[in-house]
């Protein structure tokens, strides 16, 4: 953990943010995940990184991770797309939230956020009631408010019945208007829990697999009912899910080296204990008995050609 990250994850933990496992594996940069923490009542995954890509594998793998799992994400970068993170905003993109390690640093010293970004718009949230409760304290009607705001009636209504966020610049002709007194119409942003997910229901996956084995697996698992997805940035290459059961699979060629094989099956038990799922590993027929025996312990360890032939028992 290098000073940064070092001094943020501390930030974090003053927040009452529990740090249950830092992942190690992969051991490149090319890790999707670096920490799985709680935040009551939630399970949240953290990504530490100077400049985002949301074009990257990488990125692309996370919404997927997040959505499938319905879990958020937290990014703590400096940059997005080479473009400067403005300190205090929270940034949304579907599961995943991203903020300026400078903002976790403010909200360690008490400060609060108020503002948040969604596809290139700016916009706070806003507590219906204490608007309305505002505009009839200084006498105003629905009409003349909307008037003097700019805006429908149909609108401020919404506002009024928290139906929808406010954006900035919409806030600021309140501010006009109510001075100070319309701070207390503000709400808080959560940046560990305001999402705005917009697939909420799993679809077939339509990205590219290109390992055989792995489109095997999920060919084989799909025709037992389950939804599946496949991973190139963590220890668990998919992630089988039916009903309330979620079976997070490692798969060893025989090929990779004793200490990779363990510390992977060993990061994807971790994963799954994390997730409240069960850890699996698929070993190829020619895995050798040694590496069975040492790698049986992270999880049941399963030869491909069993589960070819009998399909996995999703009950385990």
């Amino acid at each position: 953990m290098n000073t940064v990250d070092n001094k943020v994850m501390n930030e974090l933990r003053t927040l009452g943010v529990e740090i249950t496992h830092k992942v190690e594996y992969p051991r490149s940069d090319k890790k999707l995940l670096d920490y799985i923490v709680k935040k009551e009542p939630h399970t949240i995954f953290i990504k530490i990184v100077h400049n985002l890509n949301t074009n990257s594998s990488i990125f692309k793998e996370l919404k997927r991770f997040t959505n499938f799992l319905n879990m958020n994400a937290l990014v703590i970068a400096n940059k997005i797309n080479d473009d400067n993170i403005i300190d205090g905003v929270l940034y949304i993109k579907d599961k995943i939230g991203i903020v300026q390690a400078e903002t976790i640093h403010g909200i360690a010293k008490g400060e609060k956020v108020y503002i948040y970004e969604y596809k290139g718009s700016f916009y706070v949230k806003i507590d219906g009631e204490k608007l309305k409760k505002l505009r009839e304290r200084k006498g105003l009607g629905l009409s003349e408010l909307a008037k003097r705001i700019g805006i429908s009636i149909k609108a401020l209504r919404m506002y009024e019945e928290g139906l929808i966020d406010m954006t900035v610049e919409r806030a600021y002709r309140f501010i006009e208007i109510f001075d100070r007194e319309f701070e207390e119409v503000l709400k808080e942003v959560d940046i560990f829990a305001d999402r705005i997910q917009e697939s909420l229901h799993h679809t077939k996956h339509t990205y590219m697999v290109e390992n055989d084995v792995k489109q095997k697996l999920i060919k084989i698992f799909g025709d037992q009912g389950a939804h599946v997805e496949a991973f190139s940035y963590l220890p668990s290459d998919l992630i089988v899910s039916k009903k309330s059961s979620k079976i997070f699979i490692s798969l060893i060629n025989s090929k990779v080296d004793m200490e990779s094989a363990i510390l992977k099956v060993k990061e994807n038990k971790m994963l799954s204990k994390s997730l409240n799922g069960i850890p699996v590993n698929i070993v190829n027929d020619d895995a050798s008995r040694e590496m069975i025996k040492e790698i049986e312990s992270y999880g049941t360890t399963l030869k491909l050609s069993q589960i070819a032939k009998y399909g996995i028992d999703l009950d385990l």
